[in-house]
């Protein structure tokens, strides 16, 4: 299943993803269909750091699977073997620019200011 909103919002946006980035995401591909999806324990070398939307510190400030290029959609990832959540994120994440809110702080940088 195809995410068909997020490429659809992306067509209609500014949302525009650099070049390089765009070949960073056809690379990712392209290693996922060669070797396989890509999990945080299956030996090829490639680890994706996939942390759960319970433990996603980023969310608030975009940082999510349902704002990556590389998620289709219910539970779905282009190149993460295990099932993963709309609100969850790995390291490979391709978010297009203007879509994470730098300005705003993420949770882990709450954190540190009440420290």
């Amino acid at each position: 299943m195809k995410n068909y909103w997020l490429t659809e919002m992306i067509k209609n946006t500014n949302y525009k993803m650099a070049p390089a980035e765009q070949e960073f995401v056809n690379a990712l591909i392209s290693i996922a269909k060669k070797y396989g999806k890509l999990s945080n324990s299956d030996g090829n070398g490639i680890w994706v750091g996939y942390v759960d939307a319970s433990e996603n510190d980023n969310a608030s400030i975009g940082v999510k699977c349902s704002n990556c290029t590389l998620y289709e959609g219910a539970g779905v990832c282009k190149i993460v073997k295990q099932k993963v959540q709309d609100g969850g994120y790995c390291r490979l994440a391709a978010i297009p620019d203007g879509v994470v809110n730098g300005s705003k702080k993420d949770d882990d940088e709450e954190e540190k200011d009440d420290e």
